[in-house]
């Protein structure tokens, strides 16, 4: 199967806030900024509302961090109860779909991979010096929006100005 330009040795891609089209939620509550996708994986940035509601994404799993000033607060129908402050992470299933409340609006970086198929993780610091052939990493600014798309076995520098959002998508198999 063929990735297009996340594709293994394809060369890094890269991406401003500028080029990406918005395109609303499933649930029609906010919308989201495409950074990259294939079929099995996601990486996005979302307008958070100051009062919103998670889709339902069936069968995925998600990495989701805070990329503005603002805490943002997460509760389930469990009432499971969380605060996310910007720059940290929280994964969680996506038939999760928790309300979403913050203080003002702001923008979150969000990653979803088909569960089974796919892995990611995401943690905000220095850009990795190594990096495993087989995995896609993502490198975003959380001030600018800029990102660095590294395909795996791209031989190119993680170029940027200092610390990021870094995320790490290994795909495991295929459909």
């Amino acid at each position: 199967m063929n990735d297009g330009p996340y594709s293994p040795g394809a060369p890094a891609l890269r991406t401003t806030r500028d080029d990406r089209e918005s395109v609303r939620w499933r649930n029609g509550q906010g919308t989201t900024q495409v950074v990259a996708e294939t079929e099995l994986w996601r990486v996005s940035i979302a307008d958070e509302p100051t009062s919103s509601t998670f889709s339902v994404i069936d069968d995925h799993d998600r990495l989701f961090m805070p990329i503005g000033e603002v805490s943002i607060e997460l509760t389930g129908a469990d009432a499971v109860h969380h605060v996310v402050a910007p720059l940290e992470t929280i994964e969680f299933p996506g038939e999760w779909a928790p309300a979403c409340r913050v203080d003002r609006p702001t923008r979150a970086l969000n990653v979803m991979v088909r569960r089974g198929h796919a892995t990611a993780t995401m943690h905000f610091g220095e850009p990795p010096r190594d990096v495993d052939p087989a995995a896609l990493v993502v490198l975003v600014d959380p001030a600018t929006e800029d990102a660095v798309l590294l395909p795996p076995g791209c031989v190119d520098a993680a170029e940027t100005a200092g610390p990021c959002a870094v995320v790490t998508i290994t795909t495991l198999d295929r459909p």
